[in-house]
């Protein structure tokens, strides 16, 4: 077992070592992708994600939809209801009618279709790393410079005609990744700062729990 992960922190090290740059080819399809949803007011999108595990063999996932307005998100699924205000982060949970409310830490933030389109600009290398369906997707890596994240790569596919985000997976150090493919997406002008603030009263009877 020793052996095993030993080989696999070489393996990171080797990658990151590899990466130790911003490749240009790989901006050049980033900053066409950012620049292609940063013109986009609103939109929404439903998704997959798969969660995969080889070692513990875990092969599991949902599908879900997010609402996003400048950086206000609402990530709805089966389960549970995400929303982001701005300052606060609201956590609903279905099953047990029960609101979770904390304030917003950067530090904390997890990877989403909420910020994935501009999480490369701060704090990471990129590489591009193939063209693939006959040249119709290319796909970068792009790998954290801070050596204690939990995830060592994120890989995103990405079209090359329209520049749209197709998927990215986040490989974590586990040995876990975590694959969210766009399954559609569209502008919504519909979508307003008042679907993101908090009314208890569309949540009859739930417990709310305040940790601000």
């Amino acid at each position: 077992m020793k052996s095993i992960q030993f080989l696999i922190i070489l393996s990171i090290a080797a990658l990151t070592h590899a990466v130790a740059q911003k490749d240009p080819a790989a901006k050049q399809v980033l900053d066409a992708m950012s620049e292609k949803y940063q013109n986009i007011p609103a939109f929404r999108a439903e998704f997959s994600y798969t969660m995969e595990d080889d070692g513990d063999d875990i092969d599991e996932g949902f599908k879900g939809t997010i609402l996003v307005r400048g950086e206000k998100y609402k990530l709805i699924m089966d389960e549970q209801e995400v929303t982001f205000d701005g300052t606060d982060i609201y956590t609903y949970l279905k099953e047990e009618n029960e609101m979770t409310i904390s304030s917003f830490d950067p530090e904390e933030e997890e990877i989403s279709l909420s910020n994935i389109f501009d999480i490369y600009k701060t704090g990471y290398k990129y590489v591009y790393t193939e063209s693939k369906n006959n040249g119709a997707t290319d796909v970068v890596d792009l790998v954290p410079e801070d050596r204690e994240k939990e995830y060592f790569k994120i890989r995103m596919e990405i079209a090359s005609g329209d520049k749209s985000l197709q998927s990215f997976k986040v490989f974590d150090k586990s040995g876990s990744r975590y694959l969210y493919k766009v399954l559609s997406f569209k502008e919504d002008a519909s979508i307003t700062d008042k679907m993101f603030v908090f009314d208890k009263a569309k949540y009859n009877g739930a417990e709310v729990i305040d940790f601000r």
